[in-house]
């Protein structure tokens, strides 16, 4: 009877210890099925081998380049487990549609937490619902809206029409359609947000197009 014990511990011991190494070891075969790292697609194989560089300035435009020749607006990096989408479907579903389904995450909000602390850009769940829900009361008021829309008004008239107008005359000079408008939505957003102008100089002051401006 004393043999039998010591001999029945040893069997579940060595019984436990193959069904941990045995669960190990699938567990560790579907971590590597699903990150994919020896996948052959070419756009993994660009990515691996860093071939995108030799006609691309950054891995952005690489990405712009793949989006623009996928049919469905979007790619899969399967060596980083990414999904990069631009069809204006899925966009909507993620950010408008179903926002709850796409949480940014910890890591996500940990590294901007010292920025932008607890806000709506950096919550998930509740506190984001929550956010959201104040922000589209606030928002919405007829107050807040006139209020955007003469600041808006404004830097129509006073900076936005006169810069085009400047570049009409100079014409063919180029001009940055972009980075005008990005500058013009930088200023409303200033101005609406904070009520504070952060460039109180006429818009064509600070660009390099339009030669006589």
């Amino acid at each position: 009877m004393e043999q039998i014990v010591p001999s029945a511990q040893t069997f579940l011991s060595v019984t436990f210890f193959s069904f941990a190494a045995v669960f190990f070891t699938l567990a560790v075969l579907l971590l590597l099925l699903r990150s994919r790292p020896w996948c052959n697609c070419e756009v993994c194989k660009a990515y691996l081998k860093s071939t995108w560089a030799a006609e691309f300035g950054n891995i952005s435009d690489w990405y712009a380049h793949l989006l623009r020749e996928s049919p469905t607006g979007t790619i899969h990096v399967h060596v980083l487990g990414n999904t990069i989408t631009a069809n204006p479907d899925n966009v909507e579903y993620m950010l408008k549609t179903r926002f709850d389904n796409f949480p940014k995450g910890k890591t996500f909000s940990s590294i901007l937490g010292d920025l932008l602390g607890h806000g709506i850009f950096n919550v998930d769940g509740e506190a984001w619902l929550f956010q959201r829900k104040m922000a589209s009361l606030e928002l919405g008021s007829l107050s807040v809206r006139s209020y955007a829309f003469e600041i808006v008004v404004a830097e129509i008239s006073r900076r936005l029409v006169p810069l085009l107008a400047s570049c009409a005359a100079a014409f063919p000079s180029p001009i940055d359609l972009q980075d005008v408008f990005r500058r013009f939505a930088f200023d409303n957003i200033c101005k609406i947000s904070f009520g504070v102008d952060p460039m109180p100089r006429p818009l064509a002051a600070d660009l390099g197009f339009c030669g006589s401006v």
